[in-house]
C-alpha cells in the first residue's frame, strides 16, 4: 500500500494541506463566512420586511383611494342633487314670473283695449257733434245760395 500512496504521491504534505485546509477553514467560516451569512440573512430579512411594509402601504392607499373615489361620488351626487333642487326652484320661479307677466300684459292690454275704446267713443261723439255742425254749416249755405 505503500507504494501504491508513494506511486500517487500521497505523502507527508497531503496531511499538512488537510491541516492547512481544515485551520483556514474553521478561521474564515468564523471570521468572514459566519458574518457574511448573518449580513446576508439580515439583508434578506430586512428585504422581506420593507416588501411586506411597501405592500401595507400600498394596501393603506388603495384604501385610501377607494375611500376618496367614494366621497367624490357621494360629493357628485349631493352637488347633482343641489343642482336638481336649485334647477327645479328656477323653474318654478320662471313659471311665478311667466304667470305674472302674462297677468300684467293682460291688464296692460285690456287697459289699452279700455283706453281705445274710450278714445273710440269720445272719438264717435266728437265727430257726430262735427258732423251734425257740418250739416248746419252745408245746409245754411245751400240754404243762404237759394234764397
Amino acid at each position: 500500500m505503500g507504494a501504491i500512496l508513494e506511486q500517487l504521491e500521497i505523502n507527508q504534505t497531503l496531511y499538512t494541506q488537510l491541516v492547512i485546509f481544515a485551520v483556514l477553514f474553521v478561521l474564515l467560516s468564523t471570521i468572514y463566512f459566519k458574518p457574511f451569512m448573518k449580513l446576508f440573512h439580515l439583508r434578506h430579512q430586512k428585504t422581506v420586511a420593507d416588501r411586506e411594509a411597501a405592500e401595507k402601504l400600498m394596501g393603506q392607499a388603495e384604501s385610501k383611494f377607494d375611500e376618496y373615489k367614494r366621497r367624490l361620488t357621494e360629493e357628485r351626487q349631493a352637488a347633482r342633487q343641489e343642482y336638481d333642487r336649485v334647477l327645479a326652484e328656477a323653474k318654478k320661479e320662471e313659471g311665478v314670473l311667466l304667470s305674472q307677466a302674462r297677468e300684467d300684459a293682460k291688464k296692460i292690454t285690456q287697459e289699452a283695449v279700455e283706453s281705445i275704446a274710450r278714445q273710440r267713443e269720445g272719438l264717435k261723439a266728437q265727430l257726430e257733434i262735427d258732423v251734425e255742425s257740418m250739416a248746419r254749416s252745408i245746409s245754411e249755405k245751400l240754404l243762404s245760395r237759394k234764397v
